[in-house]
This record gives C-alpha cells, sequence and structure tokens, in this order.
C-alpha cells in the first residue's frame, strides 16, 4: 500500500528541511525565576500556601515513623 508517491515525500523534505531534525526551546526559557525576597506580592502568597500546605497535609512523624516490611508467607518454605 503506497500512501503517496517517493518523489513527493523527497519534495516535501526538501521544502520543510530536514525531517528527522528537532527544534527545542532553549532550557532557559522554560524555567522561570522566582523572586525569594519574602516581601513581595507573589513571596508573600507563596509563603501562605506553604503554610496552608504545612498545616493540612504535612505529616510531622514521616521521617521518624519505623518502616513496616510485608513479605510474602512463602518466603519461610
Amino acid at each position: 500500500m503506497e500512501l503517496s508517491s517517493p518523489e513527493l515525500i523527497r519534495e516535501l523534505i526538501a521544502t520543510y528541511g530536514n525531517a528527522n531534525k528537532v527544534q527545542r526551546r532553549p532550557a532557559s526559557r522554560d524555567r522561570r525565576v522566582h523572586c525569594k525576597c519574602g516581601h513581595c506580592r507573589q513571596c508573600l502568597d507563596d509563603l501562605r500556601w506553604e503554610r496552608i500546605f504545612t498545616e493540612k497535609f504535612a505529616d510531622p512523624d514521616y521521617y521518624t515513623r519505623s518502616v513496616m516490611h510485608i513479605a510474602s508467607p512463602l518466603t519461610s518454605i
């Protein structure tokens, strides 16, 4: 089954450049720099949400509680 002619494919590749080449944005554009001053509106809002998250979801015993080891009963055989 032929979807298109080889000539058409060659023409499209020549028109649009190398089909294997992937264009990516520079990493510097993808990363946003966040202010850490603690006084501006964004910093105060971030601190507020961090406090809310800590009060509601943070588990103070997460790193100190013992780990439960579960094993198959067949391991003793």
